[in-house]
């Protein structure tokens, strides 16, 4: 960890994102990211993301794209929608050589749907850059320890 890093602040940032997709706050959580960010979740283990399959690759107006269909009250994939509970920890960050803050989480998601509960864990890495005192989302990666695992329903954001 480098000490040019507010750890407390970057660690209230994360909790926040977490609070937000908790509620189901998407249009404040896209707020949170830089107009050029993207947004990875990996399918498998190898290969960056130009080179593998993705369950997730968005850029920011693909995100817009995306809560569009989740907001639709014709969106058959959410009704009901999933409820979810994050728990993120083991927050450690430094300064990038761009000057963008790296961060590495470990979260663990609970996920309540039709009665029917289950559970993702994995690593989330940011890629913050802060502006005029406050930090938003550059880039984020998230690694689920189950994302070579057949997936039910992913029509929510991790």
């Amino acid at each position: 960890m480098n000490d040019a890093v507010d750890l407390p602040a970057v660690e209230a940032f994360l909790f926040e994102e977490a609070r937000l997709l908790d509620e189901r706050r998407y249009d404040d959580w896209v707020a949170l990211f830089d107009e050029d960010a993207t947004y990875w979740v990996p399918s498998g283990h190898d290969g960056g993301a130009d080179q593998s399959v993705a369950l997730i690759y968005d850029n920011v107006p693909r995100l817009r794209e995306r809560l569009i269909r989740l907001k639709a009250p014709t969106f058959w994939a959410q009704q009901p929608p999933t409820q979810t509970t994050r728990l993120v920890g083991n927050v450690t960050a430094c300064v990038g050589a761009d000057q963008t803050i790296e961060v590495e989480s470990r979260f663990i998601m609970t996920l309540l749907r039709r009665n029917q509960s289950s559970l993702l864990s994995g690593v989330a890495r940011h890629q913050l850059k802060l502006r005029d005192g406050r930090y938003s989302i550059h880039g984020k990666v998230v690694e689920l320890q189950q994302r070579d695992q057949p997936f039910d329903n992913l029509t929510f954001l991790i």
